[in-house]
């Protein structure tokens, strides 16, 4: 099979990308994801027809930011939990095994990247990130068999994915 031969490739590229945020000092991190908190915000705003005060403002921002870098790590993880089922499918893995396995190397991965964080300027490995990550990886998990369930419920002109 030809995809076997290629589907680790997925993987490998989202933990790359996860290895660089975390390479990132701290107040780099944290501007990138103020960044995305004020565009938010702005876009609240506008939508809502509101203005807020400085103060309100800047409490708002925290409380954004806060979400957008724990949504940050659940989503890295998630993707990285069905990139790595993509690639066990394709070596012959099914069912527990097929969930179960990658969740659980996400959440090593998660354990070594936050690790790896120690070593980088203002930042610090947090057991919190390392939950957050693996409940992403189960989160992950559980919508690669929705999509199964579905394609093989739907039927297909192709060959059957099997769970």
């Amino acid at each position: 099979m030809k995809l076997k031969k290629v589907s680790w490739i997925p993987a490998v590229i989202v933990m790359v990308i996860i290895f660089a945020f975390s390479s990132k000092p701290a107040v780099s991190s944290n501007e990138s994801s103020l960044t995305i908190a004020s565009q938010l915000l702005v876009a609240y705003e506008n939508t809502a027809q509101v203005q807020f005060d400085e103060g309100q403002r800047d409490e708002i921002l925290e409380t954004i930011n806060f979400f957008v870098r724990k949504g940050s790590h659940f989503c890295e993880y998630a993707l990285l939990a069905v990139t790595l089922a993509f690639h066990l499918y394709f070596c012959g893995f099914r069912k527990g095994r097929l969930f179960f396995l990658p969740v659980i190397l996400s959440a090593i991965y998660a354990a070594t990247d936050e690790f790896h964080q120690t070593f980088v300027p203002g930042r610090s490995g947090q057991l919190g990130d390392v939950l957050i990550d693996t409940t992403g990886a189960v989160a992950g998990m559980l919508f690669f068999f929705l999509v199964l369930r579905i394609y093989n419920a739907l039927g297909s002109k192709w060959a059957k994915f099997k769970v």
